[in-house]
């Protein structure tokens, strides 16, 4: 059975920085060395991958083998990388100077465990939340493409199942928007898809509306082993059965402007955007957490833009706060606060400490400039209530 239909996998592989030691091992042996050695047996697959620098961290003490495994693909033209904010942060969600230390650090990281194979053109933004301004940042940075939720574009004529053209917006006319399939990525991420078969017939209906289309999937790395189990076979029988390419291959296609791009991600509904909720696993205007989770990390960013404006950025505490404060705005915190089906206590309250870290540590390079005694207790007030909260909830 062939589809002759180029594909394009791309994968995303993020795991926060402060993961538990014992679910990485379980990932890295149920997921990561078995999707390398999958593609170590089959040297004609290809993938676009992104590895998240807080994941590449842990992996590079913890499983440097898994570093080198994909290292090698990469040397073997089997993957291209994605570039990416390092800690896994909402970008639309964060100032501009905190979107670029995030691709920065993200860049910088990986260049240092990956080496020079590390060079990517293609952004992925974490959970493919974007904006017109995420957008114009990425390019202006030196990005050639971006992955965009199917959504971002959709109005009430849907965007084309099969990548024919490459799409372009004013915000960032040279900076290519390439949409994943919505409905073929979650059937896979979420097995809706039975059989090889399904998969095969919808997308040889594709196939009859758009005979030279590409079809674009995106999912978690992890779907394949961690989140299913041994699903990494379906994978191998999707690779087979198409042409597998990488996305920079289709920087070739004709461009078309589009004039709608709204700010969305892969878990925005058509309902979330009439309701003008973009981001609603992480910024939902019910979500009482959320409110207070997002007004401390708006606490942490303004006190980071105060002390980008009163120290120098190459100071040694001012790079010990900065990062920090880039590890703290991970997206976790507000994710286990969203859906009753995941919702944790312990996970949003290890993410709000996090904050509070970063906070005492800009505080500690800010030196003797002046009181903040007022920020801390902004803080602990914070803190005091979201516990509040929490404690009313079974």
């Amino acid at each position: 059975m062939s589809l002759n239909t180029p594909i394009y996998a791309i994968l995303h592989a993020y795991q926060p920085a402060n993961q538990n030691l014992k679910i990485l091992d379980r990932i890295v042996n149920l997921c990561y060395l078995p999707i390398a050695k999958l593609l170590e047996q089959n040297a004609d697959f290809r993938i676009t991958l992104n590895f998240n620098a807080s994941l590449s961290e842990l992996l590079e003490f913890e499983y440097p083998q898994v570093i080198e495994k994909y290292i090698e693909l990469a040397r073997h033209k089997q993957i291209e990388f994605l570039d990416s904010g390092a800690y896994h942060p909402i970008l639309p969600l964060l100032s501009p100077k905190e979107v670029e230390l995030q691709i920065k650090l993200n860049n910088e990281i990986n260049s240092r465990i990956f080496g020079p194979i590390w060079n990517p053109i293609g952004f992925w933004p974490p959970e493919l939340a974007v904006s017109t301004e995420t957008a114009a940042l990425v390019e202006q940075i030196g990005y050639k493409y971006m992955i965009i939720p199917e959504i971002s574009i959709s109005t009430s004529n849907p965007p084309n199942p099969l990548y024919d053209t490459l799409l372009v917006h004013s915000s960032a006319p040279n900076l290519a928007l390439i949409n994943r399939n919505r409905e073929v990525s979650n059937n896979i991420s979420f097995k809706g898809y039975s059989t090889i078969r399904d998969f095969t017939s919808r997308v040889q209906f594709f196939q009859k509306q758009q005979p030279k289309g590409n079809l674009i999937i995106a999912s978690d790395l992890e779907t394949f082993g961690e989140h299913h189990l041994e699903y990494y076979k379906f994978l191998i029988e999707i690779l087979s059965i198409c042409e597998p390419h990488m996305c920079s291959e289709l920087l070739n296609l004709p461009v078309k402007n589009i004039k709608n791009f709204r700010s969305s991600s892969w878990s925005t509904s058509e309902e979330d955007l009439y309701r003008n909720i973009p981001f609603p696993l992480w910024a939902y205007p019910g979500n009482s957490i959320h409110q207070l989770l997002n007004f401390h990390s708006d606490l942490l960013s303004e006190s980071l833009r105060y002390l980008l404006e009163k120290k120098d950025e190459t100071d040694y505490d001012v790079k010990i706060a900065l990062k920090a404060a880039a590890k703290a705005q991970y997206s976790c915190q507000q994710w286990w606060a969203s859906i009753k089906d995941h919702f944790s206590k312990n996970l949003i309250i290890k993410g709000i400490q996090e904050q509070r870290k970063a906070l005492e540590l800009i505080l500690n390079a800010l030196g003797n400039e002046g009181n903040y005694s007022l920020i801390i207790g902004v803080s602990d007030r914070t803190l005091h209530r979201l516990e509040g909260y929490l404690s009313r909830i079974r």
